[in-house]
């Protein structure tokens, strides 16, 4: 049996409902399908035929990344969430890309995705729009006595964090297909 690359995943709900159990659960790269093993119990094997969709993505905290794999299965309707647990990021990267060349090899590549949720990468600029868009009014209709350059200062901060945020959004975080295998490399460790 050829064993490929792996890594533990923390346990999450999803992993739960498919009968996984245990504090983790072992994902490995081998004979060209995906498998998924719990601490305590629980397998799922999973071949690129089987695959309707994998998105790679990362969250950014104040301290590290938070990296996810999600899997959608033909016929199932909830995705599997697979995080690496903190220790494994090189072998998560690995695995990942083992399982990505073989979703290529297959001809699915337009089943790849970079990026996190809709939800998660257009929340930032959606906060930041109140106070920088709030601070625009500010300049506009209070400072009405101020010179041009005086009635910018206000907004000016805000803008450029809304306009941060927002191209963040687009480029790193936004659901997309990827294109080559190449593009995976800015979402893994």
């Amino acid at each position: 049996m050829e064993a490929g690359p792996a890594f533990h995943a923390a346990m999450t709900r999803a992993l739960k409902r498919e009968g996984f159990a245990g504090g983790h659960v072992w994902v490995g790269c081998r004979e060209g399908r995906l498998d998924l093993i719990g601490e305590s119990g629980g397998q799922i094997r999973i071949a690129p035929k089987e695959v309707a969709r994998l998105r790679i993505g990362y969250e950014e905290t104040k301290y590290r990344k938070l990296h996810q794999m999600l899997i959608w299965r033909q016929g199932v309707a909830q995705p599997l969430n697979l995080a690496p647990l903190g220790e494994h990021g090189a072998h998560y990267a690995a695995t990942v890309r083992a399982f990505a060349a073989d979703l290529a090899a297959e001809g699915k590549l337009a089943a790849i995705e970079r990026g996190t949720s809709r939800f998660s990468a257009v929340l930032g600029p959606v906060l930041m729009a109140i106070p920088a868009f709030g601070a625009l009014a500010i300049s506009i209709f209070v400072l009405e006595e101020e010179p041009w350059w005086g009635r910018m200062i206000v907004p000016a901060v805000p803008l450029a964090i809304f306009a941060l945020l927002l191209w963040l959004c687009f480029a790193r975080h936004m659901p997309r297909p990827i294109q080559s295998l190449m593009e995976l490399d800015k979402q893994l460790p």
